[in-house]
């Protein structure tokens, strides 16, 4: 038998939706996001077990959840018990694809490759695309070093990285705008062979524009990479809408699951575009016609998967894909897409509001079309602040260049953002 915590004397299984009517009254509608999320909260024991823990940190990564817990002490008993649970884990497998597909609004389950995170499904894809020397590519110049990395790692092969600067009109004027197709076209010509792109900004929070960016440029035959890392599971998101080439997410972050998990989207028009090249890393499970007997014939073609499937390996990691099946379900069906994204923007800005009334700049957009839901980057010191929050006022949260960045998961409340103004009222009267 294996233990798993309680909460509150309540099952997970029991945490459903206390009322999903909805209402045109805006107040009517923040107490029914309120009241359901606050129900979901108990499934995190480090957030509603501990008053001495105010966590404001979900866009690194959430603290894990008994939904995702279940999945993997069931993964863990399997492996214990059963003599060849590979098969019930690959079933596992392609049901989580499927959800994912959903999740994102793919066209096919053969559009998604599962990867072990951001990193190597944006990689593969950088590997993956053809250009000759001459050719450049455009990012901006905060964007995730994980995509930027990538592409001036083929500088070497005759590779121009272009970065579209935004830090210096940020110095001049102290604010972060989100970047659509108007700020990258200037750096785009007849050679530019792809842009990179976060849907949301890691950095900043900003909401980019990567559907205006697809629209001027992807008729252009310039493909369109987006990292939507902080996108997946924390807003609606719709892969075919935005006109992407490829997105590639980590899986634990909106999604919560263990680290070592992630994905890779590749559009079928993007994919006969790229015409056949070759992956990066070449596994039998990208092979097509690979022999049953796992005997190679050295003379035969090799065919691959023409589409997403060739970047998968056939290791990979099982356990992240129960947990990924577990919770992207529990995200679809219970906790809700529109209404994650409604309760995260709703908390968001009542921090706004409140640190307005005490002074503190928040940076970014305010408009809800151009920033995230979740992530709200406070303008302060963060030496100071970041030393004081952490110690007095027991908050978890991320330093970064522009300031003290918090971020909000299913898993917050209102009363959190209370408590941490209270944080920030402390220092502030000092």
């Amino acid at each position: 038998m294996v233990s798993r915590p309680l909460v509150n004397r309540t099952s997970f299984k029991h945490c459903s939706s206390v009322n999903t009517s909805s209402s045109n009254d805006d107040v009517d509608e923040e107490k029914r996001l309120s009241e359901k999320f606050a129900v979901h909260r108990r499934l995190v024991p480090l957030v509603s077990q501990n008053e001495d823990v105010i966590f404001l940190n979900a866009a690194s990564a959430p603290p894990s959840n008994l939904i995702v817990h279940e999945a993997i002490t069931r993964y863990s008993a399997e492996a214990l018990y059963e003599a060849y649970p590979y098969t019930k884990w690959r079933k596992t497998r392609e049901e989580a694809r499927r959800l994912i597909v959903r999740c994102i609004n793919a066209e096919a389950p053969e559009t998604i490759a599962f990867t072990r995170d951001t990193t190597e499904g944006l990689g593969g894809f950088i590997r993956f695309m053809p250009f000759q020397p001459g050719d450049n590519v455009v990012v901006i110049d905060t964007e995730h070093p994980n995509q930027v990395y990538g592409w001036l790692a083929l500088r070497a092969a005759g590779l121009e990285v272009r970065q579209v600067p935004t830090i210096p009109d940020f110095e001049k004027t102290g604010q972060i705008t989100a970047i659509d197709a108007e700020t990258v076209r200037p750096y785009v010509d007849a050679h530019t062979r792809a842009i990179g792109i976060s849907s949301i900004s890691f950095d900043g929070g900003q909401l980019n524009d990567v559907a205006s960016i697809c629209a001027a440029f992807r008729p252009r035959g310039i493909h369109v990479l987006a990292d939507v890392s902080q996108h997946v599971g924390i807003a609606r998101l719709d892969v075919q809408a935005l006109g992407v080439s490829a997105a590639a997410f980590s899986l634990h972050k909106g999604l919560n699951c263990p680290t070592g998990i992630g994905a890779l989207y590749i559009s079928p028009v993007a994919f006969a575009q790229l015409g056949d090249p070759t992956p990066p890393i070449v596994n039998m499970a990208a092979v097509r016609n690979m022999s049953e007997d796992l005997v190679v014939d050295g003379g035969k073609e090799v065919e691959m998967f023409p589409d997403a499937r060739r970047f998968e390996h056939q290791n990979m990691s099982l356990v992240g894909v129960v947990a990924a099946k577990a919770f992207t379900r529990f995200y679809l069906e219970v906790l809700g897409p529109a209404d994650v994204e409604a309760f995260l923007y709703y908390l968001t800005e009542v921090l706004r509001k409140e640190c307005e009334r005490l002074g503190i700049r928040v940076l970014g957009p305010r408009e809800r079309s151009r920033r995230a839901p979740h992530i709200c980057v406070l303008d302060l010191e963060p030496e100071g602040w970041g030393a004081y929050l952490r110690g007095l006022g027991g908050v978890r949260f991320t330093v970064n260049r522009l300031g003290i960045r918090v971020s909000f998961g299913f898993f917050n409340s209102v009363d959190d953002v209370k408590r941490f103004v209270r944080v920030l009222e402390s220092r502030v009267a000092k």
